[in-house]
């Protein structure tokens, strides 16, 4: 995998469906995250991570053992372990060890979210503003000049990378990619999602999202 030098959360799970999930997910709040899915990452990882999701079954390697190795490089990295255990004794050892949270299997991935945030220093308000619409990500609603404008789970997960990246231009891949997965979705999926949140967002076409041709879209 490409490492992405920039960012500041770096997820290690031998689960690459859940791993590639959560990066996905914090990437649709504006957090950059970098998924990888051996225990040799550690041996990687930038000195500029924020927060390591550590899983602590790897393979031949237990995340436990990956602990102090992240610190030589990443001292003031808050580590989170990623566990289906869920004894007392498993979780005290990973305390002990330095971890500065433990999350077990399964979660929540908007409980950890906010576990992140905590971390970063952000707290754990959902909800911005730019021009006249407030995105709030817990209650799922978009309000424009104070009205509530209802949209759809899968519109607004759109909506919300959109508005996470705003003044880029992303490629349709990119928010194919970010949004629905890695199944088998095409550019009319969704051309026919932008379509639909444009109509209820917008007041007049390209108010705030607008097309790049040949590339994708941007909100500005």
């Amino acid at each position: 995998m490409e490492q992405d030098t920039q960012a500041e959360i770096w997820i290690i799970d031998d689960e690459k469906e859940l791993a590639d999930a959560m990066a996905r997910y914090f990437g649709m709040f504006g957090l950059r995250a970098h998924a990888e899915y051996r225990a040799d990452a550690v041996d990687r990882i930038p000195c500029g991570v924020k927060v390591v999701l550590l899983d602590i079954n790897l393979g031949m390697r237990s995340g436990y053992d990956c602990i102090a190795a992240i610190r030589a490089v990443c001292p003031h990295a808050k580590i989170v372990l990623i566990s289906a255990r869920s004894e007392e004794r498993d979780q005290l050892r990973g305390y002990h060890l330095g971890a500065d949270d433990y999350v077990i299997k399964p979660f929540s991935l908007q409980v950890l979210l906010c576990k992140v945030r905590n971390l970063l220093g952000q707290g754990a308000t959902t909800r911005e503003t730019y021009r006249d619409l407030t995105v709030d990500r817990d209650a799922m609603t978009v309000l424009r000049d104070g009205e509530t404008i209802r949209l759809k789970n899968m519109e607004f997960r759109l909506f919300c990378y959109l508005f996470a990246n705003r003044g880029k231009v992303l490629d349709k891949d990119d928010i194919i990619r970010n949004v629905w997965g890695d199944g088998y979705y095409t550019d009319n999926t969704l051309n026919v999602h932008i379509r639909r949140v444009r109509e209820k967002i917008e007041r007049y076409p390209g108010e705030y999202i607008s097309t790049v041709w040949g590339v994708g879209y941007r909100l500005e």
